[in-house]
């Protein structure tokens, strides 16, 4: 966010009145949340919650953060290793077989402390995990997602899979074959898109890492998980 929209956001009384109610509807004030993009962060700061995840500020492709979350044990036992990007200029690393950016760190130094540091605030009993069907995320790689161990894990959809409670189809992007940028604002609020399908500040205090059943959290614009019939 550039200097000029961080200043219209932190002064917007719109934008103070929604973060206030989020803020006053949160119970769970330690939530760990894993995401492989800028939503963990926005979402935070909303909240006005200490980052306990290791993943805040960086970009990791949907693909790889499947296999993250999937073998979270083995890839928080990594070490970071640094490497320059041909493309992008932020720091840039591999975490085994994966690669992470650190889009909003200047050094790598810093990327390496930052990732450390949130790393040992991870609290795995009171861990969120959110992820999107794009990048060339696969079906199969989304039924996979069932094993992870989490409080609450959603999988926003642009394809439906209703044998899954955990996978919020959004009808907008039904025709797309991938969701589109959830995180883009709305400008008189400074909200964003995702909320319009997800309630997250229920999530976080209601999930209770049962069978993820996201249907009690769903909003408008989505198609909800439908049960196996017995």
């Amino acid at each position: 966010m550039g200097s000029i929209k961080k200043i219209v956001s932190k002064y917007n009384p719109f934008a103070i009145c929604r973060r206030k109610g989020m803020r006053k509807r949160i119970v769970n004030s330690t939530p760990s949340l894993l995401t492989p993009n800028c939503l963990g962060g926005i979402l935070f700061h909303d909240l006005g919650l200490q980052f306990r995840s290791p993943t805040v500020n960086t970009m990791i492709l949907q693909r790889d953060f499947a296999k993250f979350v999937l073998n979270l044990d083995h890839y928080l036992a990594q070490e970071l290793v640094f490497f320059k990007h041909p493309k992008v200029e932020v720091p840039c690393a591999k975490l085994d077989d994966i690669t992470i950016h650190f889009t909003h760190y200047k050094t790598e130094q810093e990327a390496q402390e930052k990732w450390l540091s949130r790393m040992k605030r991870l609290d795995r009993d009171n861990l969120f995990i959110i992820l999107a069907e794009r990048d060339g995320l696969t079906p199969e790689e989304i039924t996979q997602l069932g094993q992870v161990k989490a409080r609450g894990l959603v999988v926003l959809t642009a394809n439906a899979y209703p044998e899954l409670p955990y996978a919020l189809q959004i009808r907008k992007y039904k025709n797309d074959g991938e969701v589109g940028n959830i995180l883009s604002a709305v400008h008189w609020n400074d909200g964003r898109e995702y909320e319009k399908y997800f309630d997250f500040v229920k999530w976080f205090n209601e999930a209770d890492g049962g069978d993820y059943d996201v249907r009690k959290f769903a909003r408008r614009g989505v198609s909800r998980y439908v049960p196996p019939v017995k």
